[in-house]
């Protein structure tokens, strides 16, 4: 064997640790501070509209610490319930999506089955991969994959009946 070839080798060996290295740090850090399909904080969320189709669409806001639903008409909300819609803008992301790059009619977001808006950041939920179980989520021109669970038709049940 050349003296080129064992530097070859040597470089090649050094460059898929480093590699490796790198995909290491970064994966560790994925799990410490996962990507988050909005920038919002759940507990300072004022606002939320919720359009689950047939229903009719309904407005939420917080107001002297306590939710309400405006509209279709105006009585006081189960805070918990419209808490847990909150916190959806804290979703793990799986993965990001270019919009582009994905046909909406396919993934169930040419007619979405949720439209969630959290102080004024619109999510559209799809349809559900065929292996995973996310579900697809156009935030903007991107489509996030979410965990089953993290979708509004969930949160608005019983806390234990069939909630994850």
């Amino acid at each position: 064997m050349t003296r080129a070839n064992r530097n070859l080798i040597v470089l090649a060996i050094i460059a898929v640790v480093l590699v490796a290295a790198v995909l290491w740090v970064g994966r560790r850090e994925y799990l410490r501070d996962p990507p988050t399909v909005t920038q919002l904080d759940p507990a300072a969320v004022t606002s939320i509209e919720l359009d689950i189709p047939p229903i009719a669409p309904q407005v939420f806001e917080h107001r002297d610490g306590d939710w309400w639903r405006v509209k279709p008409s105006q009585v006081r909300a189960d805070d918990a319930r419209v808490q847990r819609l909150a916190k959806l803008a804290a979703s793990p992301v799986a993965r990001w999506i270019a919009g582009r790059d994905i046909d909406p009619a396919k993934v169930g977001l040419e007619h979405p089955s949720a439209t969630l808006v959290l102080d004024g950041v619109r999510l559209e939920y799809g349809g559900l991969t065929a292996i995973g179980d996310l579900r697809y989520v156009r935030v903007g021109d991107e489509i996030a994959l979410v965990p089953r669970q993290y979708s509004p038709e969930v949160m608005l049940t019983k806390p234990g009946a069939g909630q994850p």
